[in-house]
């Protein structure tokens, strides 16, 4: 099945075929049935025999024969390359959905999504231009409450704005626009929009940037634990050990789980293209120890399905995503076991962290603008 997959992959990645090909593939097949009238016609009868590979084999057979005839049925729209208007040819709405396979896995999420944003208009917003996000969050502990088992009792609701440029970001502040300059996010819009739209590229791209942020915070909070040990009498190879003791070295798993929550805080915070985003799902899916689960409601009882990771088997890091439209729904950590998180915090299975959904983001002209 994995040959029938990269087959399949292969297919989807296919640039469509040009009309004056199809327009001469059609006149050969015009003569043809003009030549073949004298020949008595043959039903056709369905093959039973077929194995399940076989049958699966046949139906991506198929697929590929029928998405050029039923290209063409669509009104080609226009988009600009180069300053030059080109009509562009978008696939019907069946044929996508015959594009789209059955998600058993991660990976197949991600193939589905690949092939829904492969037919969206190409991003063309400027960096002076605003992302408008609006989202839902639950009071945990973080935010002065407690953690949460089950449903919220708390949530705040959240508007933001945010130059494409990050030089300027903006919220509503008792009902007030209020406009700063700079940015006060981890994952800033130049840096995503600069990520390739090739899931293995990102992915070394998130690696490259965890390993980078991680070198630098360890290497200033190892001087810090070192001057404090000098201070307290400790020689300097004492102080040395006993820094390094305190700031080991990230795990495979740790850095797993950083490249992951680092990839969804890009999603949660910013309104992305729909092939980036696509791509964002293609690199989770190739994390080690990323999962995929077929049912799950976010906080706010939407339908979705989901990718995460389990942190040491006890701390689950996961993303709704809609099973329809593959659009990004939200974020969760909960802990699934029992874990003594350092001498003063011990950690229950059952709580929850983190929760947020995302209830709209797009692309608007300036800060205090919404999306009609």
């Amino acid at each position: 099945m994995e040959e029938l997959q990269e087959l399949r992959r292969y297919h989807d990645a296919l640039p469509g075929a040009a009309p004056e090909s199809i327009g001469a593939a059609r006149s050969r097949l015009a003569g043809h049935m003009r030549g073949s009238r004298r020949r008595r016609a043959r039903r056709i009868r369905p093959v039973w025999g077929l194995s399940l590979a076989g049958a699966a084999a046949a139906a991506l057979l198929a697929v590929a024969t029928t998405v050029v005839p039923d290209v063409t049925r669509e009104a080609p729209d226009v988009t600009r390359e180069k300053g030059v208007e080109v009509p562009r040819v978008r696939p019907s709405a069946a044929v996508t959905e015959l594009r789209l396979r059955p998600v058993a896995n991660a990976q197949d999420l991600a193939d589905n999504a690949a092939v829904l944003a492969s037919d969206e208009p190409e991003w063309s917003a400027g960096p002076t231009q605003w992302g408008y996000v609006k989202s839902l969050r639950a009071q945990t502990r973080v935010d002065g409450g407690e953690w949460l088992r089950g449903k919220p009792a708390v949530t705040n609701t959240r508007e933001q704005w945010r130059q494409l440029n990050d030089k300027a970001f903006a919220t509503v502040e008792k009902g007030k626009l209020e406009i700063s300059k700079g940015s006060e996010f981890e994952v800033t819009y130049p840096y995503l929009l600069a990520l390739p739209t090739d899931a293995d590229q990102l992915l070394a791209r998130i690696y490259e940037t965890v390993d980078t942020e991680n070198a630098r915070h360890r290497a200033s909070s190892l001087r810090s634990a070192q001057e404090r040990a000098e201070n307290s009498g400790k020689t300097p190879e004492e102080a040395k050990r006993l820094a390094e003791e305190s700031f080991p070295p990230l795990t495979s798993v740790q850095r797993d789980r950083w490249a992951f929550q680092m990839i969804a805080m890009g999603m949660g915070d910013a309104a992305l293209p729909p092939r980036l985003r696509a791509a964002m799902y293609g690199a989770m899916a190739k994390i080690p120890g990323v999962r995929y689960e077929a049912k799950s409601s976010d906080l706010l009882n939407r339908r979705g399905i989901t990718l995460y990771h389990v942190l040491d088997g006890y701390l689950r890091d996961e993303i709704f995503i809609n099973p329809k439209t593959y659009e990004y729904l939200g974020y969760r950590t909960i802990v699934v076991k029992d874990h003594k998180d350092g001498p003063f915090d011990t950690m229950k299975k059952g709580e929850i962290r983190n929760w947020d959904a995302l209830i709209k983001a797009a692309v608007v002209d300036k800060a205090g603008q919404r999306p009609g």
